[in-house]
């Protein structure tokens, strides 16, 4: 027991102590005209009579700044380590305290404390450590699986980009003949509207030599004399019925005016048909008679 009694600070009457603090450095409260503090200062000075600092000095200065911040990393983990130990460090110098116990006995306890402690951690290094491979697997899984997915939104652009420039090259074909056709109907309407005009034009023309030619018949009066022309010639052509065919009678249908298409029914030929062999005798002796005279 007395062999622990002197091991931790003896101003806290026997208890651990669980942090110290180390030295203050004379540099973080005092300025000095030497090192960094110095170098600082003498660039604040220089700022504040307006003298820029040089940029090689600037540098320097950062790069000192990034030591100092290092360090005192370091120095912070290294204080945790220490406040670490020296915890339990007076944790075994309190249990030894309240148990009375001796050194071999405080040693036999520290020793199945440790044993179980590393029993322990190999405990939770095995876990860990098949965690650790279980996540590598998993991470590699999901490697593959992102490869794979890149590979399938790949040739989905690909498809995408392909069948846009088809879209596209197919709708362009389909304007260019939307295009040519409506040229062509325009065209063909056009020829027709033409046509159609030309047609009116030539019925105008037509229209007007009809009216010149009723103004002429009405001035000159034609009308009148064709009608009179026309009345002598079937006068003229009844008498030469009556010598051709004297046996004819007097009946309307036979002296009328309408020739019917001179076409003779089938009854009439067969009530005129003695008529009409007198008059096919008699057209044979008047075609007959200029030869033999």
């Amino acid at each position: 027991m007395n062999s622990y009694q002197n091991f931790g600070d003896p101003n806290q009457g026997g208890q651990p102590s669980n942090s110290r603090q180390p030295p203050p450095s004379p540099g973080q409260n005092m300025a000095h005209a030497n090192g960094m503090n110095g170098q600082m200062s003498m660039a604040g000075m220089a700022g504040m009579i307006g003298f820029p600092t040089p940029a090689g000095h600037q540098s320097d200065l950062n790069y000192i700044m990034q030591m100092v911040e290092e360090l005192s990393r370091l120095l912070a983990n290294n204080q945790k380590i220490t406040d670490g130990i020296l915890e339990k460090i007076g944790n075994v110098r309190q249990r030894a305290k309240d148990q009375n116990l001796s050194n071999e006995e405080l040693l036999a306890l520290v020793s199945e404390e440790l044993n179980n402690t590393s029993n322990n951690l190999e405990k939770e290094v095995s876990t860990l450590s098949k965690a650790l491979q279980f996540s590598k697997s998993d991470a590699e899984d999901n490697w593959k699986l992102v490869l794979h997915a890149a590979s399938i939104l790949e040739d989905l652009k690909e498809k995408t980009h392909a069948y846009r420039y088809q879209h596209e090259k197919d709708t362009l074909a389909w304007h260019a003949s939307y295009r040519e056709q409506l040229a062509a109907e325009r065209k063909e309407n056009l020829e027709l509207r033409c046509h159609i005009a030309d047609m009116q034009a030539h019925a105008a023309k037509a229209n007007e030599y009809l009216n010149q030619m009723r103004r002429y018949a009405s001035e000159h009066r034609i009308i009148g004399e064709l009608e009179m022309r026309v009345q002598r010639y079937r006068e003229e052509r009844n008498f030469w019925k009556r010598m051709a065919c004297p046996g004819l009678g007097d009946d309307a249908s036979e002296w009328s005016e309408g020739e019917d298409g001179g076409e003779i029914s089938e009854g009439e030929r067969r009530r005129l048909e003695g008529a009409i062999r007198k008059r096919e005798e008699m057209g044979h002796i008047l075609g007959s008679a200029p030869g033999e005279s």
